[in-house]
This record gives C-alpha cells, structure tokens and sequence, in this order.
C-alpha cells in the first residue's frame, strides 16, 4: 500500500511541475518539507490560473471568492492577535454571565421509576402503601409483613386493628411494641419497615420537564424537582412551592441548598401533592474581582450587596476604587460609578442591573540570571523594568546589563507572523527561479539551505532595550509573560559562517572585525564579502562591507564597527540572486537573534 501511496505522490508532483514548468531534478534534490511547501504553493497557484476563458459572471464571483479567502484570512490573523494581546477590558455585552445554579440539575441523579429505600430514618410518616415486618419471640414466635391499609391501619392476630397512619416510624413502633406487650405475656416485638410505598407528584409551571411523576414515599421537593429535570430558563430558583390542598405547605429556596447548604425538608411529600416552579425573580449579573462572577436571582426585598455576599465576595485583586453599576433608566443602559462598595447596602435591585468590579492588572513576569533573587515575581500594573529588576535584588557583580534579553509576548506574535511570511516569499522566489530557468542551469543551494534554516528557526518575541539607560527602561511597562534575562559578563567574540574556524576568540577592545577574522583563518571561497552581520549583546545588528570602506551608517567600515564582549560575527554564504539577497538580511536578522537569546540563557542557566 506504501508503495502505491509512493507513486500517486510522484504521479501527483509531475502533473504540478508539468503545469507550473519546474525542474523535476532540482524539486527531487530539496528537502522534503520545502519540497512539499513548494508542491502546496504551486497548487494554490493553479487553481487560481486554471480558468483562461471566462464570463464576466464566473471573473466577478472569482474575485469575490479571492476577497473571501483574504477576509477569512485577516480575521483570522485579527483573532490569533486579540486573543492574546487582550487587555481583559470590561465590556458587558460581549460575556454571557451562566446562571448561578444552572448546572445544578444537569448532574443531578435521576429516574422517572419507583424508589424503595426500607432504611429510613425514625421520623419518616407512615402511610397508606408502606409494608411493615413485625416479628414476636417469646411465648408467641412468628414473623409477618404488614401493609397499611387505605384506613391507615395494620391488622394483627389477636390484637386486633392499629392505625399507624399519620405516625412517625419511631412512634408506630412504640405502638405496636406497647400492644403486643399487653396481650402476650413474655414477648417482644421487633418491627422494621420493609417496603415504602410508591406516590405520585405533580411538577408544574416554569420546571424543565412538567409532568407527573411517581416516586418513593420519602421524597421530597428537591428530589421530585430533580426528576422533572430542573428548572427551565423562565423559572425561579428562589421560590419552589409545595400545595397540598390547595394551600401552600413549604417553599424551597435553591439558594439555600446551593450556597449555606442548611436546607432540610420537614414535610413528607403525599400522592396528590403539587410542586410548583414559580417565574424567576429579579435576575442581575455580577463581573469581574469577585470570586464566583455568574448571573443571580434577588428576591423583591433584597439590595445589591446580597449580590456580593451571594458571589462569596471580592476577590484580593479587586480594585475597590473602580466599581460600576450598569442600570437601565429611561430605555437607556446607565453606567453609574459607586465610590465605596458598601453604597450596595442602600440599593435594592433592579431586574437587568449589572455589577462589574474592576481587577488589578498584574503581571505575572520572570527575571533570569545575574541578579540576586531570579525567579518569577508577580508585577502590578504600570510597573517597569527597573521596578523588576528592584524587586529581584539588583545585579549581581558579575552582571552584564548591556547583554540583557527582554522577550515580550506582543513582539513574539509579531516576530512569527513575520517570520512566516518571510518563508513564504523565499518559497515564491524558488519557485520564480525555477520557472525562469527550465533547464536547471542554476545553483540555489545557498538559498535552499537558508530557506531550511529559517523554517527551523523558532520566532523570538526578543525587545531591544538599554538597561544602562534608566530613564527609557523607566518607561518600559512590563506585560503580563514577560521574561527578562540578565547574562553574565563575557570576554569573548563568537564568529560563525563561512570561515575556515567557527567558534569564541578572546574579546580585544582594540580589535576591529577584520582582526577576528583573520583570527578564524579567514574567509571561505563562497563567503559572501559584501553582507557581513554583526549581533550585539543588547540585541541590535548592523551589516557591513568588508570588501571596501563604506561611510554610510548602516554599512559602516570595520574601523566604524564597534565591538562588545558577546557580539556574534555572521560571515553568509554568497548568494547569487539579488531577489534573494533582499530578503536574506531579514532572514539573518531573525536566526542571529536566535543564536543570541540562546547565548544568554546558557550565562543566566550557569549564573543559576
């Protein structure tokens, strides 16, 4: 099967080639997931040309669907950035608040069949239908069961009728007990309840599933309620009632099960009686600094601090200065600003009111390697680097500020979409190459193998910043993720590419790049002379020509190009394609970073 999976893909990969005129050889020789990002590419090109002839109907629904998939794009993209660069502004209309206790009954154990459960306690009432086992030893040895007639009463030999009916299991036993002792002499009776009786309960108004419903005689209202299904979206959980005879017997109030827990029925539910779900109440959301934000239901008389207590309070973030009551006045949705929490005392509620309680925007941010506490510090908001870099004790003596890496996550998203897109253009540019040249008279073998390199390289989220400039990093407010990462001091120059020795030399401030140069052995044939790259500690990158002098600032001579202890020298392989070499630099930029972030990490992981 592999093998015939093997020849589609071939077959598939000469039928893209044949209409996008690559080279099959060239294809053949790149690495596979290049090669395969360059099939996908020139697939989605094909279809978009494959139309030569048509009507001005099937042009306009094509730019239409291009505009589409663009659209879908950009949303996209839109959605990636908002979901992680959020600053969790409040805004009532884009949270849908669950109601509190809604999913009480969704987990509740139900069953629409009778349920026998002999071991009661010894207040459960008797009644018609229960069925007890009465058995005599002494002078009269004998074991019976008993039902309980329609008359509430058992009927026992020798004794004669006893209405039990109406009676506590505990009391019906000191009955029978008190009868048998008077007519047999010398016997004990030992009386235990064997079957309860089965009874049928109405659920009626706002439940989820209304109906009748038959259950065990010990039941009670939150059982039975618990079998209708709950309560539906129009009900009350606050007012529950139980009518017996048309009079209203017990009201349950959810509240009291789900937040003190201290509710216990008194009533033992009859065949006949009706459970009633009543329409819901005032229902008011409450958001933000509190422990359980959720939408609640307040009763008539009950202020909007009742609402604090129900959401078991503020959470240690809260921002007691920043309090909003969103009311609706007048057809208008009013924002009202409450100056102390204790204000919700005096307020009754309103149905549709909505409390939001502003949070502290900490940051939760991690400093790495010279300083004396490193480790993870919880930041409030508007604090900045150096209120970091003073919680963590400061530097320690070995400490190389100059070399700081600050990673940001805002600048690790952008940096990736960048990167991607970068690879996208490299991935075109072969396949522009390729198209120009069918006969595969040309060598990308440069390109290809930088193109390989930035698809592995991982995007960095890496902030140039000058800790030895205080008054900028004052500026400089952290984010929530943040790492900063303080390496130790370095006496070495780290050299890589194209030369005859790849390694660290010994750091010289008297040295200018042509001195480590020539102290790696030189330059190899295929170097590329005219873009040689130059990482600085604190994270920026120059380029410059060591083939001639060059007084423009972004290509200084090695005379103008001032070395650090830690600078990474970057001497690349010549690429012959100027396309290419456009977007080479950026690709340089974007792996020299990698390397030096890694650089810093393993001083900070040896300081640690």
């Amino acid at each position: 099967m592999k093998k015939y999976t093997q020849i589609l893909s071939i077959l598939t990969l000469s039928i893209v080639i044949s209409g996008q005129e690559l080279d099959q050889a060239f294809l053949n020789s790149l690495p596979e997931d290049i090669q395969q990002d360059i099939v996908n590419k020139t697939k989605e090109q094909s279809s978009l040309d494959d139309p030569i002839y048509r009507s001005i109907e099937s042009q306009t629904e094509l730019e239409k669907k291009k505009l589409k998939d663009l659209k879908k794009r950009l949303e996209e993209d839109l959605k990636y950035l908002e979901e992680r660069l959020s600053e969790d502004e409040y805004d009532p209309a884009s949270k849908d608040l669950m109601l509190f206790g809604s999913d009480f009954f969704s987990t509740y154990q139900s069953t629409y069949m009778p349920i026998n459960e002999p071991n009661l306690s010894p207040t459960y009432i008797l009644d018609f239908g229960d069925v007890l086992d009465i058995q005599l030893i002494g002078q009269r040895d004998e074991n019976e069961s008993f039902q309980i007639k329609r008359d509430g009463s058992i009927n026992l030999p020798d004794i004669g009728p006893i209405v039990i009916a109406g009676l506590s299991l505990n009391d019906a036993v000191s009955l029978i007990k008190s009868k048998v002792n008077s007519t047999y002499i010398g016997t004990e009776a030992f009386i235990t309840l064997n079957e309860v009786r089965d009874i049928n309960v109405l659920v009626s108004g706002n439940a989820y599933n209304p109906g009748i419903y038959t259950v065990s005689g010990n039941s009670n209202l939150l059982h039975v309620l618990g079998v209708a299904g709950g309560i539906n979206e129009h009900g009350s959980y606050r007012e529950i009632n139980l009518i017996r005879n048309q009079e209203v017997i017990e009201t349950l109030d959810m509240y009291d099960v789900l937040i003190t827990g201290f509710y216990k029925s008194k009533i033992s539910l009859k065949s006949g009686d009706i459970i009633f779900v009543n329409p819901v109440k005032k229902l008011v959301n409450i958001d933000g600094a509190v422990k359980i934000p959720a939408k609640y239901e307040l009763l008539d008389s009950q202020s909007l601090y009742d609402l604090i207590s129900y959401s078991n309070g503020v959470t240690s973030d809260a921002d007691l200065k920043n309090i909003y009551l969103d009311r609706i006045l007048n057809g208008k949705i009013e924002s009202l600003p409450i100056t102390n929490i204790s204000q919700f005392r005096n307020i009754i509620a309103n149905d549709g009111d909505s409390i939001y309680i502003r949070k502290h925007k900490f940051r939760n941010v991690k400093i790495n390697g010279a300083v004396l506490k490193p480790g993870r510090y919880l930041m409030a908001d508007g604090e900045s680097i150096n209120d970091l870099i003073k919680k963590s004790g400061g530097f320690t003596e070995n400490a190389y500020p100059f070399g700081a890496v600050y990673e940001n996550q805002t600048a690790f998203i952008i940096n990736k979409m960048a990167k991607d897109k970068l690879y996208e253009e490299f991935i075109d540019n072969i396949i522009t190459v390729s198209q120009k040249n069918p006969t595969g008279n040309f060598d990308l073998t440069a390109v290809v193998e930088l193109t390989q390199n930035l698809k592995d390289s991982m995007p960095n989220g890496r902030v140039v910043v000058d800790l030895l400039d205080e008054l900028a990093t004052e500026k400089l407010v952290i984010k929530d993720g943040d790492t900063l990462t303080i390496p130790e001091k370095s006496d070495h120059i780290y050299i890589y590419g194209e030369l005859n020795y790849e390694g660290a030399l010994k750091y010289d401030e008297n040295m200018d790049i042509d001195f480590y140069i020539n102290k790696a052995g030189g330059l190899k044939e295929n170097a590329n002379r005219d873009s040689i790259y130059v990482l600085h500690p604190n994270g920026d990158t120059q380029r410059f020509d060591i083939g001639r002098k060059n007084i423009f600032q972004n290509s200084p001579t090695s005379e103008q190009m001032q070395l650090h202890p830690g600078s990474i020298i970057f001497v690349p392989r010549g690429i012959d394609n100027s396309a290419t070499n456009r977007l080479a630099a950026q690709a340089y930029v974007s792996i020299l970073g990698n390397i030096g972030i890694a650089l810093a990490s393993l001083s900070s992981i040896k300081n640690n």
